[in-house]
């Protein structure tokens, strides 16, 4: 690891250290619940971003290196295609009843997606292996890990944390594999996770992120069409972008 690939992965862990650990919890006497949400998450948001600014320098850049100046889209129809399995699945099997509340929405479908693949995929993922020098297989793993403990707090006993925590995991790698296949653009994961909150939310499916087999059967449908359409993708642009010169060092800046 040369001096450029150590500074940026200092300061990527770091930044996130401090984004996720070191804010000082101030605000749980706000009253009004869409203010709490935001002040629980728009700083760790502002502190990510000025990590990308310490490490590239210039403001400008920011979209680029986090993934987001392009692709809006296309992510959009694609992600919202790959989960109709789940979509029409989900709401069979709920007879299309929508009975949640608001405020469950409000954070599991637009904020937390969003927070999350900026965080752990834009920031955490993308600076290591993007401009640090790790290959895909050390930063993805740490962001699959990290990610996956994020949501142990769903468990009610050990069986339920194991298949949350392998579940969310396994979820984290899967988004971190589509946004470096689709061009470096991060808004096909940040929409496929936006989808697949809302059709398991707003159906009901389980209160955790394991599911039962028949949710899993619907979000392996979802999976799969992924895997297959980005494969056949990325065959007509020349082929995957993740190699196995890539997998434990990847020497490539922004590949």
């Amino acid at each position: 690891m040369n001096r450029k690939h150590l500074f940026i992965t200092l300061i990527t862990l770091f930044t996130y250290f401090l984004a996720k650990h070191g804010l000082p919890t101030i605000f749980p006497t706000v009253q009004n619940v869409w203010l709490r949400i935001l002040m629980y998450t728009l700083p760790s948001l502002m502190v990510a971003a000025a990590g990308l600014l310490l490490i590239h320098r210039r403001i400008h850049h920011l979209p680029e290196v986090w993934g987001i100046r392009q692709g809006f889209g296309r992510g959009l129809r694609f992600a919202f295609l790959m989960t109709l399995p789940m979509l029409i699945g989900y709401g069979i099997a709920n007879h299309f009843q929508i009975n949640v509340r608001f405020e469950r929405i409000f954070y599991g479908v637009l904020i937390a997606p969003i927070v999350e693949e900026l965080l752990y995929r834009g920031f955490l993922f993308g600076q290591l292996y993007r401009y640090g020098g790790w290959g895909f297989i050390p930063s993805g793993l740490l962001n699959a890990l990290i990610f996956g403990a994020l949501h142990l707090h769903q468990a009610q006993d050990f069986s339920s944390a194991v298949a949350v925590f392998a579940v969310t995991a396994m979820g984290g790698l899967w988004f971190a594999w589509l946004y470096i296949e689709w061009d470096n653009q991060l808004w096909i994961s940040i929409f496929l996770h936006l989808f697949m909150n809302a059709w398991w939310i707003v159906f009901e499916t389980d209160h955790t992120a394991a599911g039962n087999s028949y949710a899993n059967i619907l979000r392996g449908l979802t999976i799969a069409a992924s895997i297959i359409i980005t494969i056949r993708m990325r065959k007509k642009q020349g082929g995957l972008r993740i190699t196995r010169s890539k997998l434990w060092i990847n020497k490539v800046i922004n590949n």
